[in-house]
């Protein structure tokens, strides 16, 4: 009997330290989220700004154990969307690749661009910071371009123009083309403010032309703040919306009559030699083959990422 008995305890001893020496990754990280991290909250309550969309590039997600890259894009837009400012995830063990997908999105601005074109623009960031440990956790920090102060001030401004322009019986085509001509009327593009991006100088503390805070408050903008301010105004209207970007130009992109169409009122709104303000309507409301067509060099969107705005 004693022999059996040291048998299966050798037996249960070997296979013990089998699963130990095998699954001690598993083991490591499941105390590491269930005990260690335990208090932690993943899934946390969304701000005012969010909007509940799925693209084809992004989708919401209560996922916070990824197991391929498309679930960390997903984890990324679900932060931005909701107005996270920080965002905890972990790297499931199977998936080796894991961190290196994370720093590899992480450190592309045009992968991050892309997801910020999907959410609103109170909600889009500024700077991301992204912290690793060798448990597999990953801890986002999330700077905004926008604070709490500025949304409250701007979004009373546009509040002002909005009831100021707006009439009940107008459709969304005559509200678009209404707040389109309100911007363009009022901003003058910041051809300053254009050659210090050129020239890699950062400052834009004079007319903030690449936000909002250009258009409604200084009559100064550059591409980000035309769109950034007719974004806020179709979101106001309850008109789906997102921003296309090609490398150096950002416009917007709106959902009417059942179709995608692009909106660009940086070029309707073109710099005149003789320094005269001028309103145009070559880049209203056109669909993707006839902004193809204009072929500026402006607009070469990628079409993997804005699949919505093919198919319409």
């Amino acid at each position: 009997m004693k022999t059996i008995r040291d048998f299966i305890i050798s037996l249960f001893l070997i296979a013990t330290i089998y699963f130990l020496f095998n699954y001690s990754n598993q083991i490591m990280q499941y105390v590491m989220i269930h005990v260690v991290y335990k208090d932690e909250v993943l899934d946390k309550k969304e701000n005012v700004y969010f909007k509940q969309n799925n693209y084809s590039y992004v989708q919401l997600t209560d996922n916070y154990y990824p197991k391929n890259k498309q679930d960390i894009l997903n984890l990324f837009y679900t932060a931005l969307n909701k107005g996270y400012d920080e965002l905890t995830f972990y790297c499931a063990v199977e998936y080796e690749n894991c961190i290196d997908d994370v720093n590899e999105i992480a450190s592309s601005e045009t992968i991050l661009s892309y997801i910020n074109n999907y959410v609103s623009t109170f909600n889009s960031y500024n700077k991301i910071y992204i912290n690793i440990n060798s448990f597999g956790r990953i801890n986002v920090s999330i700077n905004k371009i926008y604070s709490e102060s500025d949304a409250k001030k701007i979004n009373s401004k546009v509040d002002e123009v909005y009831n100021e322009i707006i009439k009940d019986n107008m459709s969304d085509l005559d509200k678009i083309k209404t707040v389109h001509d309100y911007i363009i009327n009022n901003t003058a593009y910041d051809e300053e403010r254009a050659n210090q991006i050129k020239n890699n100088i950062a400052n834009d503390e004079i007319h903030s032309s690449n936000t909002a805070f250009g258009p409604l408050f200084t009559g100064k903008a550059i591409c980000g703040g035309y769109t950034d301010t007719m974004a806020l105004f179709l979101d106001k209207m309850g008109i789906p919306n997102i921003k296309v970007s090609s490398k150096n130009h950002i416009w917007n992109a709106v959902y009417v009559d059942g179709k995608w169409l692009h909106l660009d009122l940086t070029w309707d709104d073109p710099v005149v030699i003789n320094g005269d303000e001028t309103l145009t309507y070559n880049y209203y409301l056109l669909n993707s083959e006839e902004l193809t067509n204009k072929n500026d060099n402006q607009h070469d969107f990628d079409k993997n990422v804005f699949k919505e705005l093919i198919k319409s």
